[in-house]
């Protein structure tokens, strides 16, 4: 009889058992839709769904996900274990929310975000230069000399001037001063201020910069050197090295010797990194007869999370628990976390205890603080922490974040701290204040762009002298009394205003935080980084975010320590205000390397050659795997001197070969030898094995020069797309047509496999028989003549753009 999985009556049990299954998943999902439906409709949840709280909340798992994604990535190489997203970064999503204002959507997408960027950058630049032209024509009037403080006239368009003239007096020179520009603090002008230099005729001046350059080392070895130095003595998992208490002589391997700092010796030192510990290490300098604590700066994730909990905490319990009057003072909240596991830290292993007990070598040694970037602010609150107990204690902060205390406290602070930035530093700018008034800046920069986003791409490219600043803003932006307000984009900018006003004015007064204690600006007078003159700074001048394409530069630890080393006071500065050269720049000028997908800056051309460059590089591709580069047909000559004889048909590649076969209904064999008219395409591919091992040079070569001909090309394929999002010089043309005559070269000289014993002469290892064969060109041939002729007209394309760009 017929099986029993066929039938009618077998299909129809199936489709019973398909309809029990789909009742058993069905009602379950109607019951939880409908459960769904119920909540989402509650009017409850869904004011609670859209409350500002809510979305700070998913703001925070998301960015707290977003890092533990990159820590996965990383192999936890950059830290990243201790990221639980429990509420670390819940205060930066709250002001991130406030910062953004996440009720009204402006509609900003990154390449707004590019363009008025850089246009923000000129603005800010515009407003630097009329700041000196009213410099300039205020002292004009008055005869001789400068003002202490000359407002900008922000209307005066920027002439030619000599900036040596202008603030490069003898009198100046007498005075031992700088003029420096700050903002004002509405943002909306500069003002040229005198500011006293540090001079080798003054001591504390000179003692306070040498220290500086002394300690800046240990600031900088925390990183990595002071680990690697204790690398033996430590084991493999080991995040602490304490030193005997006994042995309190110097010893050569606890030094910093090798690192060219034999006066330092290790004393203790903790290398954990979490959210609230820091790696940090205490040692003893020999020269200076101090005991430094070096606080390492950002390097993990954790230290970027503690960088983003820059809200201001009270110090009213530490400063009852440390011995300072805390009340009514605020700090960096993240920085005081780690300050404060830090402080236990030190105390729970008794560490300066030891160092300054009555019989200890070292109790007349002073205590010195110091630190970079973050480390330099835990290095400011670990100082106010310790200095009740230790009232000789210094502090020298280098770069470090621009909100650490409030404005009384830094003013108390400059007792014991000596805070050093470099330049145009953004990491002592960036405060909550800062970031909203960049933010306002940002947008009406972009409210006042008249011309298309294209056009704005090109002119922000392209350099701009500072004599042609005026000229140049003014092409693509209007007045501000001239912005059209009937816009989209200007009525959101008012509706977010509006917002921002009502929350401020609702919303409890923040504490603004300061860098703490005594300034020291280095300011690059040439904008070549060779020369920089030290001046004692205020903190009111870091009221802005300087945008320029130095202000991540200048936070490297390395080129600090070397300029305060290098730094000579008995030197006559030169003060420039400009950084372009003495020549002006023309606004033809070769224009900066930006990349924009897809924008074209020299023509379709290079859009039509990349579409030539990827047809011909997939031919060369399938030409180089292609079992079937040519057709082979062969004439045997058996070894013991019988008849010679057809043999079977072959399809030869460079990499693998393809077997003929008899065809279904057909006889192979004619009068006793092989009839190739008889035989087709297996159409399998076969690799060469060890019977085809002895290949002869021709054969090699063809392979060598099919795999530099992939190769090439797919670096040419890198080249010739970056000219479709950006654009290269005559040079860099020159030696893409190069490397495409040499791809055209190498493709045609793959057919030196018609050379090889294949097509040729072959004795079978097995048979001895000797095989006389004759190849014809095949698929794989055919495909690699046309990438051949692809490859020379893309060369010849790539010569035209060489004219073009000369």
């Amino acid at each position: 009889g017929p099986p029993p999985d066929s039938g009618l009556w077998y299909s129809l049990f199936c489709l019973l058992l398909v309809t029990y299954a789909l009742e058993l998943f069905v009602w379950p999902s109607m019951i939880a839709n409908r459960i769904m439906r119920w909540i989402r409709s509650n009017k409850l949840t869904q004011r609670g769904r859209y409350a500002t709280r809510a979305k700070g909340e998913r703001l925070e798992q998301c960015l707290g996900g977003l890092l533990k994604c990159v820590s996965v990535l990383c192999c936890n190489k950059q830290g990243g274990k201790e990221l639980k997203n429990q509420g670390e970064l819940k205060d930066f999503a709250s002001n991130l929310m406030e910062f953004a204002n996440n009720d009204t959507k402006l509609g900003i997408v990154l390449s707004d975000m590019y363009v008025g960027g850089k246009l923000l950058a000129r603005v800010q630049a515009e407003r630097r230069m009329n700041a000196i032209i009213g410099l300039q024509r205020t002292s004009n009037k008055r005869g001789e000399g400068s003002p202490k403080k000359a407002k900008a006239d922000l209307s005066t368009a920027a002439p030619s001037v000599d900036r040596r003239d202008l603030l490069g007096g003898q009198d100046a020179k007498r005075r031992r001063s700088i003029l420096t520009l700050q903002t004002e603090e509405d943002g909306k002008g500069c003002v040229v201020v005198e500011k006293n230099v540090l001079t080798s005729t003054n001591g504390e001046d000179v003692r306070v910069l040498r220290l500086a350059a002394h300690y800046s080392i240990y600031a900088q070895y925390i990183y990595f050197h002071v680990r690697m130095a204790l690398e033996e003595l430590l084991a493999k998992d080991a995040t602490t090295f304490v030193r005997d208490f006994d042995m309190m002589s110097p010893i050569e391997h606890l030094s910093l010797a090798t690192y060219d700092v034999p006066h330092a010796h290790i004393y203790y030192a903790n290398f954990y990194n979490g959210i609230a510990a820091t790696p940090y290490a205490i040692l003893l300098d020999e020269e200076e007869k101090s005991v430094v604590i070096a606080v390492r700066g950002t390097l993990s994730l954790e230290d970027w999370v503690i960088d983003l909990q820059y809200v201001p905490h009270p110090l009213d319990k530490v400063g009852e628990l440390c011995g300072f009057d805390g009340k009514g003072h605020h700090c960096h909240k993240g920085v005081l976390t780690r300050c404060k596991w830090m402080y236990n830290d030190i105390k729970k292993h008794r560490v300066l205890k030891h160092l300054y007990s009555s019989n200890s070598a070292y109790k007349d040694y002073r205590l010195v603080v110091v630190g970079h970037s973050l480390g330099g602010g835990c290095a400011q609150v670990l100082s106010l922490m310790l200095r009740p107990s230790f009232p000789s204690l210094q502090c020298f902060a280098f770069e470090p974040p621009g909100c650490i205390f409030d404005d009384l406290l830094s003013e108390d602070c400059k007792q014991w701290i000596t805070s050093i930035v470099r330049h145009e530093d953004v990491v002592p700018r960036v405060t909550q204040p800062n970031l909203e008034c960049l933010r306002d800046e940002f947008f009406d920069v972009v409210a006042r762009i008249k011309v298309p986003k294209t056009r704005a791409f090109h002119d922000v490219r392209a350099p701009c002298a500072d004599s042609h600043l005026a000229s140049r803003n003014a092409r693509v932006l209007c007045p501000k009394g001239e912005i059209e307000r009937d816009t989209d984009f200007y009525q959101k900018v008012q509706k977010f205003r509006n917002e921002r006003a009502i929350k401020n004015q609702t919303g409890e007064v923040s504490v603004k935080l300061y860098i703490p204690g005594r300034i020291i600006h280095l300011v690059d007078t040439k904008g070549d980084e060779t020369k920089y003159v030290p001046y004692w700074a205020s903190r009111y001048e870091f009221n802005q975010v300087i945008l320029s394409g130095r202000m991540l530069a200048d936070h490297s630890i390395p080129p600090l320590v070397n300029i305060l080393r290098s730094l000579n006071l008995d030197d006559v500065h030169e003060v420039r205000t400009w950084h372009a050269d003495d020549k002006d720049l023309n606004d033809d000028d070769e224009e900066v390397h930006l990349i924009v997908p897809f924008s074209n800056p020299q023509g379709r051309v290079p859009l039509v050659l990349m579409i030539f460059i990827i047809i011909a590089f997939i031919l060369a591709m399938l030409s180089n795997q292609d079992c079937k580069y040519v057709s082979r047909s062969t004439i045997i000559q058996p070894p013991n001197g019988g008849p010679p004889y057809t043999g079977k048909g072959l399809n030869a590649g460079l990499w693998s070969y393809n077997l003929k076969q008899c065809a279904e209904g057909e006889s192979c064999v004619v009068n006793g030898t092989n009839a190739d008219g008889n035989f087709v395409d297996t159409g399998y591919c076969h690799p060469y094995g060890p019977t085809f091992s002895s290949t002869n040079i021709y054969w090699k070569s063809a392979r060598t020069f099919g795999s530099l001909t992939v190769f090439l090309g797919f670096i040419g394929i890198g080249l010739v797309s970056t000219a479709t999002c950006t654009k290269l010089k005559k040079r860099t043309w020159m030696v893409i047509c190069t490397l495409f005559l040499l791809v055209t070269l190498f493709q045609g000289l793959q057919f030196l496999f018609l050379k090889s014993d294949l097509c040729t002469e072959w004795t079978h290892p097995d048979t001895k028989d000797m095989a006389r064969a004759e190849c014809s060109i095949s698929t794989g041939a055919k495909l690699g003549v046309t990438a051949t002729v692809l490859w020379f007209v893309t060369a010849v394309g790539c010569s035209y753009m060489t004219r073009l760009a000369a």
